[in-house]
């Protein structure tokens, strides 16, 4: 009996954060992909690695540092935003290297919003992308106690001093209207911005765009059968064969060991918080949530 060999290509994992990120990469592993930086590393500055662990406003910013870059202001329209609550705006020409340079059969996590240079670049070095997003209210629910303790990823949030100093009102607002964060220097967008700015992927026929809610399985408070068909829609995405051993990991996708897991339940940001926060945030959010098709 003979077998197709599919060669593995490589491929951006792009998220809006604290929308399942690490779930979509147990998804990906399924296919035999692999992180582009070895575990051994420990998540430690490798000096011959040039692309950033991840493609977020912080690792992209010690990357630029360790080549002695300096970010431009202008010519933004030319540059490629990398961050989702404050942007860091890299040349394209630089984003691509990173991303040229990584092995074949890699992944690479990152929050990068809608941006057409992306697509391109993406195409021209034959790219997978995939990117996932959650329900709005739960991205902030998840969002507010990950700032404060980041778990197992490499460095703090770069917005934790500044919580640190604020009520959990204060958080909250801060959060959904945005502002200026005096500890850490930025200025961060509102997160209607932010969130839109990410669900503009999925009018990007290049991007399979997925739902966390779908893809959770059981295990997080959907179905099987929604799971499967995200599932079969990777294989499609990738050009990999969906078969009984593919379907039989589908369980290991839901994992609680994962580097950034809390609850990993559909609707469980409603126990999370006090009522009056979860009042505000509902209001705040029943835009976003029509425009996505999320029951208010």
């Amino acid at each position: 009996m003979s077998y197709t060999t599919v060669k593995l290509a490589r491929v951006f994992i792009n998220s809006l954060p604290k929308s399942g990120t690490h779930l979509l990469t147990k998804a990906i592993e399924m296919f035999g992909y692999q992180e582009h930086f070895t575990h051994d590393e420990n998540f430690q500055d490798d000096p011959e690695r040039e692309t950033p662990i991840f493609l977020n406003y912080r690792e992209a910013k010690k990357a630029l540092q360790k080549a002695k870059i300096s970010p431009k202001t202008e010519d933004i329209d030319q540059q490629i935003c990398v961050g989702a609550l404050t942007p860091l705006y890299v040349e394209k020409s630089i984003l691509r290297h990173w991303l040229e340079v990584m092995s074949e059969g890699r992944y690479i996590l990152g929050h990068i919003p809608y941006t057409p240079l992306l697509s391109e670049v993406l195409a021209d070095l034959d790219y997978h992308h995939v990117f996932i997003i959650r329900e709005p209210r739960a991205v902030v629910a998840s969002s507010l106690p990950f700032i404060l303790d980041t778990g197992n990823l490499p460095a703090r949030h770069f917005l934790e001093e500044d919580f640190k100093q604020m009520s959990a009102e204060q958080r909250l607002d801060f959060i959904l209207e945005g502002g200026y964060a005096p500890q850490a220097g930025v200025q961060v967008k509102s997160f209607a911005e932010i969130y839109r700015s990410m669900l503009a992927w999925r009018n990007q026929p290049n991007c399979l765009f997925m739902h966390f809610e779908d893809l959770v399985g059981e295990q997080g408070g959907g179905s099987l059968e929604k799971q499967t068909k995200v599932i079969q829609s990777i294989a499609s995405h990738l050009g990999m064969p969906f078969d009984e051993n593919i379907a039989a990991k589908a369980k290991e996708i839901y994992n609680p060991a994962s580097r950034t897991f809390r609850t990993g339940k559909i609707d469980g940001w409603k126990s999370s918080m006090d009522k009056e926060i979860v009042e505000r945030l509902v209001e705040y959010c029943e835009p976003l949530c029509k425009e996505v098709g999320y029951e208010i």
